[in-house]
């Protein structure tokens, strides 16, 4: 049985600040305007050039951006005792000036050991990771990123670099010897274990004004009803990625308990936009703009809930710094509901494009069937994000405005050209006639 729908409303543009409410959201606002860490403006140009260091048996590439000639900022430093945070000046004692008369040799090998940085990222340039350090370095911010050096032209101009591998905890101690900042935001993503969260907490012990860990709302047990808040009890519904999240989670908020730590953990749900590698929205774009037509699990009816890159990026942006945000955790996501059949549809409506839905009943132990990643599973996922908003924290695209933007990001970067098999497709639309 085949349902088909066309295409009725064109595409909407960004509104910031508003958005369709959906049945996750149901509560009132809180009364703050958002805030961050505050931004320090600086003069010079960025971008100007690139530094190798090298650190014992390693060779780390730094990037050291822009020159500073600016005022130096405060910085927020924790006492060794896990006393309430304090704030000290970051350059202006004399250990800086005995390195500033030693020779420029002599300062290459030994920058990372005294790297300040207002923000360092673990991870950083991935989907997730690319548009919060870009998020942050729109707010001002100083900004490095510690990663294995992949696909660091992503960045922008003026980002430092750490290159580094977090499973080698050892490597991590050595490297991060000496690093401070005053955020540190972990996004890599999976398989980063518990043990991994904990050998960054250990190697920056001290050095740290306030730890972002980025976890997800599978963490929660999905068979339970919707919505989910953030008390909702966590679960190993989701299986291994669950696991490691949970056990990063416990990580940062055990430094919290015992030491006093300032940390914050942000669970997103099934995040899209521009920089997308993920079989989401660019899978429904490949099939419609080719005019084939698209698998549903079953009648397509579970609930599920789509947040925008920017507007992830954008939220952690805005907890840096808030003392308020200290111990907890928040959901962020965007404030309407769709269904799976939804989604599509709408997706047909914002590129104006004809869709035909194939309902598809997966078979135990069969092989899989080319659902698309967030389409695929048989629960809903609705979640309400009423504590972040009380924080004036809250998204500014709408589902369509998110997907249009992110559909012309498709067709720039020449998406819409590639290649793409849809032999699984075939194989289960020929069972379907």
């Amino acid at each position: 049985m085949r349902r088909s729908s066309s295409a009725r409303h064109g595409s909407t543009r960004p509104s910031r600040g508003s958005s369709a409410k959906g049945v996750a959201n149901d509560q009132g606002d809180g009364g703050k305007a958002r805030e961050g860490v505050r931004a320090h403006r600086n003069g010079g140009r960025q971008g100007q050039g690139r530094e190798e260091v090298v650190v014992e048996d390693q060779e780390r590439a730094v990037d050291d951006g822009p020159s500073r000639r600016h005022h130096r900022p405060l910085r927020l430093h924790r006492d060794r005792r896990g006393a309430e945070p304090r704030r000290r000046r970051a350059h202006g004692h004399r250990r800086d000036r005995r390195h500033r008369r030693r020779d420029a040799h002599d300062d290459l090998h030994r920058g990372l050991h005294r790297l300040s940085v207002r923000a360092l990222v673990l991870g950083g340039t991935e989907f997730i990771g690319v548009h919060l350090v870009r998020a942050l370095t729109r707010a001002g911010h100083e900004v490095a990123v510690f990663n294995r050096g992949r696909r660091n032209e992503r960045l922008p101009d003026g980002v430092k670099t750490i290159v580094g591998d977090r499973k080698d905890h050892a490597g991590v101690k050595r490297i991060l010897a000496g690093v401070r900042a005053d955020a540190l935001v972990d996004v890599t993503y999976a398989p980063t274990t518990g043990e991994d969260v904990e050998a960054v907490l250990d190697a920056l012990d001290g050095r740290v004004g306030h730890a972002l860990f980025v976890s997800t709302c599978r963490v929660y047990d999905h068979a339970l009803p919707i919505p989910y808040d953030e008390a909702t009890p966590r679960s190993l519904y989701w299986g291994e990625y669950a696991k490691h999240k949970i056990a990063g989670e416990d990580a940062v908020l055990r430094r919290h308990r015992e030491r006093g730590w300032p940390v914050t953990i942000v669970r997103p749900t099934h995040v899209y936009g521009p920089m997308n590698t993920r079989n989401n929205e660019t899978f429904v774009f490949d099939r419609l703009l080719r005019g084939r037509p698209v698998l549903l699990p079953g009648d397509g009816r579970w609930l599920r809930q789509f947040g925008h890159v920017e507007d992830l990026a954008d939220a952690m942006v805005a907890l840096l710094g808030r003392r308020e945000a200290f111990g907890e955790a928040y959901n962020v996501t965007g404030e309407e509901t769709v269904t799976q059949a939804g989604f599509v549809e709408l997706i047909a409506d914002v590129i104006k494009r004809p869709v035909e839905l194939v309902p598809v009943t997966a078979a135990p132990g069969g092989p899989a069937v080319p659902f698309g990643q967030n389409l695929a599973y048989d629960c809903h996922a609705v979640h309400t994000t009423a504590k972040v908003r009380a924080l004036g924290v809250r998204p500014a695209y709408t589902l369509a405005a998110g997907l249009a933007q992110t559909f012309d990001w498709y067709v720039r970067e020449g998406l819409d050209r590639r290649d793409v098999d849809f032999s699984a497709d075939d194989l289960f639309l020929s069972r379907a006639r």
